[in-house]
């Protein structure tokens, strides 16, 4: 196929109108003419899964990203000098947390 510079896209645009509006065919496949009108109406369809991503955004929504009762009981215990780090806890949060990366 050879193209040259004499291509008007606009040419092309207005051949496909003229058929278009000569014939056209309904969601049955029934050929009308254009000045009969019909309306097509969109439709989606979300799986099961995406329901259940949805439910989860929902419930993610309404947790608060900071757990305020968590912090203040730290502090409190900062103050007093009563927090008290577990080394092996936090490598293990670590841990997990590298390994969830890994599967997502």
């Amino acid at each position: 196929m050879k193209i040259t510079n004499n291509f008007d896209p606009r040419m092309v645009a207005e051949a496909y109108l003229k058929r278009v509006q000569k014939i056209e065919k309904d969601e049955q496949g029934n050929v009308r003419k254009a000045d009969q009108k019909f309306t097509r109406t969109d439709e989606i369809e979300i799986s099961a899964r995406a329901r259940e991503l949805q439910l989860y955004r929902v419930r993610l929504k309404e947790i608060p990203e900071v757990r305020a009762e968590l912090v203040s009981a730290i502090k409190k215990q900062l103050e007093r000098g009563t927090y008290q780090l577990d080394a092996e806890k936090i490598a293990g949060g670590i841990v997990a947390e590298h390994r969830l990366d890994k599967r997502v």
